[in-house]
């Protein structure tokens, strides 16, 4: 370590990364293992809903806000040394900004339907549900809306109605009003067997019995096929502030990070399938190994027609303020 500088990694890290607690403590692991004695001090940051500090040397976060932290001047340029040739194509594609590279993605997540097989089958779009469905739609609502209004591609009036008809799936006013995430009960409803069908996200079959289950895609069009499969990406990114043997240091974390070995041990947390899914496509036969539901989830994942869920540079200016509007519509 440089004498000059011993001061720790600000590493900024938002709080719905699936199981922070174990992911901060296998990066200081690995940091340890290789050579690293740099302190490293983890901020937990809600990132759908506010700016880190500016002292941060990295950020994860969801990819939603990279143009946001890029334009307020978060995060900066990354060099091209960390190994990136096993993502998916598609994901690199949608992880510029301005033309740059400035955060490293690691883990994908998607919204999907979950059913047992045999228990309803496949579903053409959500709109067609029959037997129930369990969905976190106060907390989703705007993505949903998002979802619906780029599939569609006929106006926001008709993306309302659609949130409005997955109301009425939902079961009306009485099951509507449980589904913010502080309060939501889905996953339960369906272990139940009040419902066939939870739309959520793939880390949601850890909660689930071993069984054999059917994950599709959850087509907020009205045709056959969703057309602009949106995917949510976490990224690692740089803040500007390190330099000299500090920067390499954070560099060194990126590359941890985004090391296949690392996003494995996230998917296989303390020994057991975690149902993330990887950036690195070359991850998904191991996972198969262990349960052949991630053939599924590799076929979601590898869809050429698959794109980032990013959102512009005011997303902390608007995009609350857009879903407060769209729920009091609803309502």
């Amino acid at each position: 370590m440089n004498a000059t500088d011993s001061s720790p990694i600000i590493f900024y890290y938002y709080k719905n990364l699936s199981d922070p607690a174990f992911f901060c403590r296998l990066l200081e692991k690995r940091f340890r293992e290789s050579g690293h004695d740099r302190p490293i001090e983890f901020r937990c940051w809600d990132c759908y809903h506010e700016l880190p500090g500016k002292d941060g040397d990295i950020y994860c976060y969801d990819g939603m806000v990279m143009s946001a932290l890029a334009y307020n001047g978060y995060i900066r340029r990354l060099p091209a040394i960390i190994d990136v040739s096993g993502v998916f194509q598609w994901i690199l594609d949608g992880s510029m900004y301005r033309r740059t590279i400035c955060g490293i993605p690691f883990l994908i997540c998607g919204n999907v339907l979950i059913s047992r097989k045999g228990d309803g089958g496949p579903v053409r779009f959500v709109y067609d549900i029959k037997g129930g469905l369990a969905a976190p739609m106060k907390s989703m609502v705007f993505e949903y809306f998002l979802f619906a209004y780029f599939n569609m591609q006929s106006g926001s009036e008709e993306a309302v109605d659609a949130m409005k008809a997955l109301g009425t799936i939902l079961g009306g006013r009485e099951k509507y009003d449980n589904t913010e995430f502080a309060v939501y009960d889905g996953i339960d409803r369906f272990l139940r067997g009040e419902c066939r069908y939870i739309l959520g996200f793939t880390e949601d079959l850890r909660r689930l019995p071993a069984g054999d289950y059917l994950v599709q895609y959850a087509n907020f069009s009205h045709g056959p096929h969703c057309e602009i499969p949106f995917f949510y990406t976490d990224y690692i990114s740089i803040g500007r502030s390190p330099s000299g043997e500090k920067l390499l240091d954070c560099l060194d974390i990126a590359e941890i990070v985004s090391d296949s070995r690392f996003a494995y041990e996230l998917c296989t947390g303390g020994g057991k399938l975690q149902y993330m899914l990887p950036a690195d496509r070359t991850l998904y036969p191991l996972l198969s190994a262990a349960d052949p539901v991630y053939d599924q989830l590799f076929a979601l994942a590898r869809s050429e027609n698959n794109c980032v869920l990013r959102y512009g540079r005011d997303f902390y200016t608007e995009f609350q303020r857009k879903a407060d509007e769209l729920l009091a519509a609803l309502e």
